[in-house]
């Protein structure tokens, strides 16, 4: 809460203006809480002693009837400050957290992407119970409590003062200990919260794969499993905070019941009149009405604050690195030197990769399936971080990029292209690209984007992940957008797998001709002809790279990449007839 207060009193959020009118509106309903029962004081006090004018008669019921209509317009009012100064944290905090989850999430290898949107779409509301519940109900409480000691003390004897400030202090000690105990669970709910969110968006997100292999009833079994969870984890929160509540009420019940009893005894003996009696239990009630919601704005309130929490984590990661960029050059070297990576214990990575690429080169990275392949290309990219080695294009240690500035100097493509749900035109002009769309209309229809003849319609939506298009259709949309990219090195991760081999000739070629000796191009492919065309092969073997050369040059010294390549082809053909070899050299 004190990390929340002092951003909305930072000036760069904007929040501050609302935060100030808020604060005096605040003032004034605490104000006329404090009044309102001190003119029901006075008009008690005027109905039992002797008749007064009907002037002062109706000065006190207005005074006593416009403490309480204001201060709920007040209150009104400031509930608007509040919900601009919750807006504008929410919008600081989603986009401090996707700065820093994003890239994350790009070389995570968890379920991240699931969960972070689950708890964005809960910040707001969290924001609301802690900003409105805890800051807006403690404080103006605390400095009602105050204010009404301040006038029982001068108006009726101290020993009122006593009992009710302890029992204010007995009830905020009673929930600073329920708090501690209650944190865990509502943690744990918190947690259990975020499994639901992650599981029914990966399930939604997977749909057609969970209906084509009559797996519903298993996944909604797993949901169900999901949500069992998640409801033992707030049933275990709730019975905490039922503890707490039958501690707290138990310190404010002996605390009004000392403070009545005294009280009717000292209006009984004549020590303290009628109006006193009513101002003492007004304030009593005042204060112990807002504090006996105060459990279930905790219950709510502590999920919240975990959830907010959690967003903190990824908002105290500043992505956007203030650092100096490096610039980098129109042509570049990507200079690899004893590189590693492992995912984990027990799983496979690279080891002991060096290479030197030229700039401008059309280099292939070729291997088995589960060879490393990919985690190289991703590791050239920077999307995964090397455990050891370096790797450097134009001599600029690539680890030392920011995420914001590396596709200056390295761009990365993947064989499994997500695209948004937006337009046509949108997904292919989308940045770095810069191109006219006259130009990519042209590749389209050099790439066969649709049978001849057909006009593309730049304006369709493209649905989710782009589910309108098939996968070709995909692959070629985004070489047709990498087209328009100036950038030293390009490296396409199996982004050609789905086209024809006609298709995939004429795309890099187009892109080789349209970079000529500017951008290197690598990619990882399984074709024969791409890999003879390359002027650099990178052959991987158990996640290392055991050889680099030319075509021709590995097909003579390596008896594995001559077996892959003959196995290759003979897949392909009918009968188990073995290919000429002289065809694959």
């Amino acid at each position: 809460m004190a990390r929340l207060t002092q951003l909305m009193l930072s000036e760069p959020l904007g929040a501050r203006r609302s935060l100030v009118e808020a604060f005096a509106l605040e003032i004034l309903v605490i104000a006329m809480g404090v009044a309102g029962p001190y003119a029901l004081k006075l008009l008690i006090d005027m109905l039992a002693g002797p008749s007064e004018s009907r002037l002062y008669l109706f000065v006190t019921v207005m005074l006593f009837v416009g403490c309480w209509a204001g201060a709920s317009i007040l209150e009104t009012a400031r509930l608007s400050c509040t919900a601009k100064m919750v807006d504008a944290l929410a919008r600081h905090y989603t986009i401090r957290a996707l700065a820093a989850a994003l890239p994350e999430i790009t070389a995570a290898r968890d379920s991240r992407s699931g969960r972070v949107p689950g708890m964005l779409e809960r910040l707001p509301y969290s924001l609301t119970l802690v900003v409105e519940g805890l800051i807006w109900r403690l404080g103006p409480v605390i400095l009602q409590a105050l204010a009404s000691l301040v006038v029982i003390a001068g108006l009726i004897r101290p020993r009122y003062v006593l009992i009710l400030a302890l029992t204010l202090v007995g009830f905020l000690v009673a929930t600073w200990l329920g708090a501690r105990r209650h944190r865990v669970h509502a943690e744990a709910t918190n947690a259990a919260a975020s499994h639901v969110s992650r599981t029914i968006g990966d399930i939604v997100r997977n749909a057609r794969r969970v209906v084509l292999n009559g797996a519903l009833d298993r996944e909604l079994l797993h949901t169900g499993a999901a949500l069992g969870a998640k409801r033992h984890a707030a049933a275990g929160m709730y019975r905490s905070l039922t503890l707490m509540a039958a501690l707290q009420f138990c310190v404010v019940g002996l605390g009004l019941v000392a403070l009545l009893l005294l009280a009717a005894l000292d209006v009984g003996q004549g020590r303290m009149s009628a109006g006193d009696f009513v101002l003492l239990q007004t304030y009593a009630f005042r204060l112990t009405v807002p504090l006996s919601s105060l459990g279930y704005i905790l219950a709510q309130a502590g999920v919240a604050i975990a959830n907010i929490r959690d967003v903190l984590t990824f908002s105290t990661v500043d992505a956007m690195e203030t650092a100096s960029k490096p610039h980098p050059t129109d042509r570049a070297d990507l200079s690899v030197e004893n590189v590693s990576f492992r995912y984990g214990e027990g799983m496979p990575g690279v080891a002991g990769i060096s290479v030197h690429v030229p700039a401008g080169s059309f280099v292939a990275i070729v291997g088995p399936n589960g060879s490393g392949k990919s985690t190289l290309a991703q590791l050239l990219a920077g999307v995964l971080e090397h455990s050891s080695g370096r790797i450097a294009v134009g001599g600029i240690d690539i680890a030392t990029i920011p995420w914001a500035d590396r596709h200056r100097h390295i761009l990365y493509a993947p064989q499994f292209i997500g695209l948004f749900n937006r337009s046509l035109r949108e997904n292919i002009l989308y940045p770095p690209a810069n191109q006219a769309i006259g130009d990519v209309e042209e590749l389209l229809h050099l790439w066969r984007f649709h049978e001849p003849g057909r006009p593309i319609d730049f304006e369709m939506e493209l649905g989710e992940q782009g589910e309108r298009l098939s996968g070709g259709q995909v692959q070629k949309l985004e070489l047709a957008r990498l087209a328009g990219v100036d950038v030293p090195v390009l490296i396409l991760d199996e982004s050609t797998s789905a086209l024809d081999p006609r298709s995939e000739a004429n795309a890099i070629a187009k892109l080789r001709g349209r970079a000529g000796e500017a951008t290197t191009l690598i990619m990882i492919t399984h074709r024969l002809a791409t890999a003879q065309a390359a002027d650099q092969v990178l052959f991987m073997e158990g996640g290392r790279l055991v050889g680099s050369g030319k075509h021709r040059e590995l097909m003579d010294r390596h008896r594995s990449y001559r077996q892959l390549w003959l196995e290759e082809r003979s897949a392909k053909l009918p009968d188990g007839q073995w290919p000429d070899q002289k065809r694959l050299s």
